[in-house]
């Protein structure tokens, strides 16, 4: 499985436990784990990403509404929120280097968001990275 792939799993686990106290991680993930090849190094990384974000969840999204100019963030859409926070979870906590995140997470946008949300996503970890 590529990184790519992780961080898909990643943004798939984030999106489904958002607003959802039922939300069995531990569950979904063993799921995951036996539908796919994956790796022990990629059950790792999906793990660390993943409780990288919940763990620090209110802090995340803190940082991402002090940039967020004209938009609220209840009505971001519920992918864009999931992969601004892998993103900075990635950036600040993980220390993965910011092009490499950047890259990931604009085209997980043209995957998995709207037509405007790669634009969107951009400019907000541009000036999350530029203060």
């Amino acid at each position: 499985m590529t990184r790519h792939e992780c961080r898909s799993v990643v943004m798939k686990l984030v999106f489904s436990s958002m607003d959802n106290s039922n939300f069995d991680y531990q569950a979904t993930l063993n799921e995951i784990v036996e539908d796919c090849k994956i790796s022990n190094e990629d059950i790792e990384f999906i793990k660390l990403l993943y409780d990288s974000i919940k763990n620090n969840e209110e802090d995340l999204i803190n940082k991402i509404t002090s940039n967020l100019q004209g938009y609220e963030w209840k009505r971001v859409y519920k992918v864009d929120k999931c992969l601004l926070m892998m993103a900075l979870a990635e950036i600040t906590i993980l220390n993965t280097p910011y092009k490499i995140v950047l890259n990931e997470i604009i085209e997980l946008a043209k995957e998995y968001s709207t037509e405007k949300s790669p634009k969107f996503i951009n400019g907000i970890l541009s000036k999350f990275v530029g203060d």
